[in-house]
């Protein structure tokens, strides 16, 4: 019986229930087009043929146009089909819903049933492999930071190992910019018996000191993308949006990964916005106008200070959008920091 999965690029749900509302969520939402498409078919195509199965489409073959958040997509073929699939999408960092089977594969050889989260076993003994942990950190790090050193280089940014704070250790690349430092910062944790990975894309604006202080010595606006392609398989949903950008490396897979989903997320959603904002006033704008970037601009009182220092006129437009779309943020540090700035003498700040 053939029947349509639904394949889509998202952070991990807690349960296969909230996984059917992530679908009813995800579905026919418009996105930018995706490579993964395109890589998901060849994949697919060339599985099929190596295992003597050369795939004839029953329909349309995936369409690497497709410009949704889903894609729905007939599991039916020949009886490796469905396996070749699973195991093609999911090493991508895709996950692929079966609610008719009441199953989602989850990157990379898991599965989610209403029993909770298990590994996958096809029966072939390619289980994955244990869980990484905090003995493999110093590899990782090794690793991750021969493959990215070139292309952040290539970007104008130089990249540095920082040192061990608490249980993390981070490689941060930063370049200056007119508006000050922009920043991405990739931490890897050890915590117990598991090892994770985090990552914090920011500006960082040069300001006198006066208007830092009146900001409570904040340092960093922080940048997020909107569908974290790339990064999205290292993450966990937490309903409204996910904690952090990163999440557990699982397994050996995981790390093979984040070489690649690092700069997926990068080139996607982190960089065009970065390279949207280099001066103040293209900072205001990206908060002015937030839907016109890949990535967002969390809300900072940096970014207030930043519109005082352009004019009462600008102070009270980024207020006023803060208060329209965050709120609750705005009632507790927006409303504050406005007046903070606003008591600040404009001819005492160098």
């Amino acid at each position: 019986m053939s029947y349509v999965v639904h394949i889509w690029e998202h952070p991990e749900p807690a349960s296969l229930t909230a996984a059917d509302r992530l679908h009813e969520y995800l579905s026919d939402r418009p996105s930018p087009r995706s490579a993964k498409w395109q890589r998901l078919h060849d994949e697919v195509e060339s599985r099929m043929a190596a295992l003597g199965t050369p795939m004839e489409w029953i329909e349309s073959p995936i369409d690497p146009e497709h410009r949704e958040r889903t894609y729905g997509l007939l599991f039916d073929g020949p009886d490796n089909f469905p396996q070749v699939l699973v195991q093609s999408a999911t090493a991508l960092g895709l996950s692929v819903y079966d609610d008719q089977a009441a199953r989602l594969y989850l990157p990379f050889g898991y599965v989610l049933t209403f029993d909770g989260i298990a590994r996958m076993d096809w029966g072939d003994g390619a289980m994955p492999p244990p869980r990484i942990g905090p003995a493999e950190r110093e590899a990782v790090l090794e690793r991750c930071e021969a493959a990215w050193r070139p292309r952040f280089e290539a970007l104008g940014f130089g990249l540095s190992r920082g040192e061990l704070v608490r249980d993390a250790i981070s490689l941060v690349a930063e370049r200056k910019v007119p508006v000050g430092t922009q920043s991405i910062e990739i931490s890897f944790s050890a915590f117990q018996d598991r090892l994770s990975c985090s990552v914090v894309a920011a500006v960082l604006p040069d300001l006198p000191d006066a208007v830092r202080e009146a900001c409570g010595g904040v340092k960093q606006i922080q940048v997020r993308g909107r569908e974290y392609r790339g990064m999205a398989a290292f993450m966990r949903d937490s309903g409204n949006e996910p904690l952090s950008i990163g999440g557990a490396l699982r397994n050996a897979e995981y790390v093979d990964r984040l070489i690649d989903g690092l700069f997926e997320y990068l080139d996607d959603e982190i960089l065009p916005t970065l390279d949207a904002c280099t001066t103040a006033n293209d900072v205001l704008h990206a908060v002015l106008h937030p839907d016109e970037k890949p990535g967002v601009l969390r809300p900072s009182r940096l970014t207030l200070a930043l519109a005082w220092l352009a004019g009462d006129s600008t102070l009270e437009r980024a207020a006023e959008e803060y208060a329209r779309i965050h709120p609750d943020w705005s009632v507790d540090w927006g409303d504050k920091v406005t007046e903070a700035l606003r008591a600040l003498p404009r001819g005492s700040v160098a």
